[in-house]
């Protein structure tokens, strides 16, 4: 099992840009002996279609497919594999038996042994973390090893750059202190009278709040808006 210098885990968790703290990842992978490091993320936002965003160093020709064939990654079995099962998984010719020739295109391409493994967050976005080389197999002990690491290391890609991302394809609305307080009032389970009774408030005045809180989030009813002010952090 690798052992990470403590200078380069302090590198990693004190960098904030989405680009530079991808690369001092690569740098710990390849310390683990791994050459290639991919992470795939599929952000959902409220109204949109899902967002797939790709991090990683493999080769260009490789990332060319992705860029010419909008489906060429729905042709991964992990993909489909990602959404019911958060475990690594080794990336074996078995798990290809439906789609041999992107394992022989993989191959090629010096994307042969390695493994692939999931993550979803509370707000149900994905994202799979792959590692991989070309040359020698990956022994039993050192995938239960090093999995362990690749966890770690995946929770703290997909907390920042999911955030990163999230930020500026669905930025926060302003809300006033006054709707913040309803809106969380609301989330506690309160009728616009509860409330009323608890800020000092009419109820008519509560609920023009309400309705001022579902317009500024594009909703279309209070528990809607009580979801989207949790996913931006707002209450």
């Amino acid at each position: 099992m690798s052992h990470w210098k403590p200078e380069n885990l302090h590198a990693l968790l004190g960098e904030r840009h989405p680009e530079r703290m991808f690369d001092q990842a690569i740098a710990l992978v390849q310390e683990m002996g791994m050459e290639y490091l991919g992470l795939t993320l599929h952000l959902h936002v409220p109204a949109q279609r899902a967002h797939v965003i790709l991090y990683n160093n493999f080769p260009k020709e490789w990332n060319a497919h992705y860029q010419a064939d909008r489906h060429f990654i729905e042709q991964d079995p992990f993909m489909a594999l990602s959404r019911s099962s958060t475990a690594p998984v080794l990336w074996e010719d078995e798990l290809y038996k439906e789609a041999p020739e992107y394992r022989s295109l993989a191959c090629s391409h010096g994307l042969r042994h390695g493994w692939t493994q999931s993550l979803h967050d509370h707000i149900h976005d994905i994202s799979q973390l792959s590692v991989a080389r070309p040359r020698h197999p990956i022994s039993t002990l050192e995938f239960l090893a090093e999995s362990a690491q690749l966890f770690w290391l995946h929770n703290v890609l997909h907390e920042l750059i999911c955030n990163h991302h999230r930020k500026a394809m669905d930025p926060a609305p302003a809300l006033t202190d006054r709707e913040l307080e309803v809106t969380k009032w609301t989330a506690d389970g309160k009728t616009a009278s509860d409330i009323a009774c608890i800020l000092s408030l009419s109820p008519s005045t509560v609920n023009f709040h309400i309705r001022s809180v579902i317009t500024k989030l594009n909703v279309p009813n209070k528990t809607a808006a009580v979801v989207v002010a949790v996913r931006h952090g707002l209450i």
